[in-house]
């Protein structure tokens, strides 16, 4: 009697619900997610990419652009420098590189202004495409004017604004450490100003070192104002190069030093 009353509680085998059927039934979508999470990720890492690409190929074409100078700089920077006094008209140069291995490969227009001084080029000009291209303007200041003001503008393929003020005055420091005897003296330069080029007028027979890469034609080259030191090598050991004085842009050491 108990065992029919069990087999009466057993639920037919057809109608029993079968755990492979449940898992089967799981596996579809799990598989259809799996590949369309699969499908998003790659199309997401190509967009990736894809941005990257974009954002590296403008960065290539914006950097490939270089419009400098000797004396102007970037608004920002606020560029001043002393010229002597006594200068009727210099020279400032505009270049279309940044170094030599980084110039720009389009031709670059641009036009320069000036405050209270005149420029040999003002208007229009380019720098020519392909090469270091370098332009030289000509500024003169109007006569009793202490301070006045240059700036380049670059009018293509790129705006770009190039400035700086000069004054009339001798703000800059030197000073030589020498004796009879020694083959070579050492020059300190206090720049007080923005660092222009600083032009050395040397006794005969006095060179500046030419392991320094500062020193171009006896044209030292400071970047920014501070201090600089510079070794003259003397031919003549019995020259006594000892002195210091004020200067704008030149040093002359033909002059006899000041104490």
């Amino acid at each position: 009697m108990m065992e029919k009353r069990r087999d009466m509680n057993r639920t037919p085998a057809h109608k029993r619900p079968s755990i492979h059927t449940h898992v089967a039934r799981r596996r579809v979508p799990a598989a259809a997610v799996l590949a369309v999470a699969v499908v998003l990720a790659l199309a997401g890492f190509a967009a990736a990419r894809y941005v990257m690409q974009q954002q590296q190929d403008g960065l290539a074409t914006a950097t490939d652009f270089y419009f400098t100078s000797d004396y102007l700089k970037e608004s920002g920077e606020n560029a001043t420098y002393f010229i002597d006094p006594g200068t009727e008209s210099f020279a400032v140069e505009l270049r279309n590189y940044a170094d030599d291995l980084r110039t720009t490969s389009g031709d670059i227009s641009y036009k320069v202004e000036t405050t209270y001084a005149t420029a040999t080029d003002a208007g229009a000009g380019k720098l020519v495409r392909s090469a270091q291209s370098t332009a030289k303007v000509t500024v003169t200041p109007n006569s009793e004017v202490q301070e006045f003001a240059v700036t380049a503008t670059s009018t293509s393929p790129y705006a770009q604004t190039l400035t700086a003020t000069f004054i009339r005055a001798k703000g800059n420091h030197y000073t030589v450490e020498d004796a009879s005897g020694n083959t070579a003296a050492v020059l300190t330069m206090t720049c007080a100003d923005s660092g222009g080029p600083i032009t050395l007028d040397l006794p005969s027979g006095v060179i500046p070192d030419a392991t320094d890469g500062r020193v171009s034609e006896n044209t030292f080259k400071p970047v920014d104002s501070g201090v600089y030191s510079l070794v003259l090598l003397k031919a003549d050991a019995s020259l006594d190069l000892t002195g210091s004085g004020n200067f704008a842009d030149t040093i002359d050491l033909n002059k006899s030093p000041a104490a």
